[in-house]
């Protein structure tokens, strides 16, 4: 496993310091003006481009026939999927941590001019790119393993669509139970359920992708 961890991380690690370079450059963009828009599009978006890259860095494999070598190393096709769920997570959360970092940053050197519902919009933004990011592996990897390399970029498009669609529709839940009126208690109590069923949705999507992969013909 930590053979494949280190793959996927060299696999992935030109691109991302591309991601990482453009990150950093709208992050340091956002400490100097301190505009709450581009606070809210970073802290949204950040994390999904990472994990955008870390679902193209299966192509790249596929495209290098790196891919199929790994079918002849000592280790079971599960392994291979769940490394690329274990990385998937870990550059996730890295997304989460750095819309963080910046955002403390902002808010130190601004002021805390940004949240009008307080500390809540402020989680609702760091771990909104993050949810989405979780999301959008969920469906690339499975797509990804039925339609193969050749669609990455439908799958792309449909993994984005469809991650933004469950936040959507959870929301429009949460507020139709609450009659738009969330207490801080409903919406930590809501928090805590699409945390917890963005969980459950990686988990299962890392269950098929198995599944799939095991049918694979190479």
């Amino acid at each position: 496993m930590k053979g494949l961890l280190k793959n996927n991380f060299y696999g992935v690690i030109e691109n991302l310091k591309i991601a990482l370079a453009f990150v950093m450059l709208v992050g340091v963009l956002l400490l100097i003006t301190g505009e709450a828009t581009l606070l809210s599009a970073f802290s949204l978006i950040a994390p999904p481009i990472i994990a955008l890259l870390m679902v193209s860095c299966v192509r790249k494999e596929s495209a290098s026939k790196w891919e199929k070598y790994k079918l002849t190393l000592p280790v079971r096709r599960k392994a291979i999927i769940e490394s690329q769920y274990i990385s998937h997570t870990i550059w996730s959360i890295s997304g989460v941590v750095i819309v963080a970092v910046f955002m403390t940053l902002t808010v130190f050197i601004h002021g805390d001019q940004y949240f009008y519902y307080g500390f809540r919009d402020a989680i609702t933004l760091v771990l909104g790119g993050g949810i989405l990011a979780i999301l959008i592996g969920a469906f690339s990897y499975p797509l990804y393993y039925l339609w193969g390399a050749e669609k990455t970029e439908v799958i792309l498009i449909i993994s984005v669509i469809g991650s933004i669609g469950i936040v959507f529709a959870l929301t429009m839940l949460v507020n139709t139970f609450s009659d738009g009126n969330v207490s801080d208690t409903l919406y930590y109590i809501s928090l805590l359920v699409v945390t917890a069923i963005t969980i459950i949705t990686f988990i299962f999507s890392c269950v098929l992708t198995k599944q799939i992969f095991q049918h694979c013909e190479y």
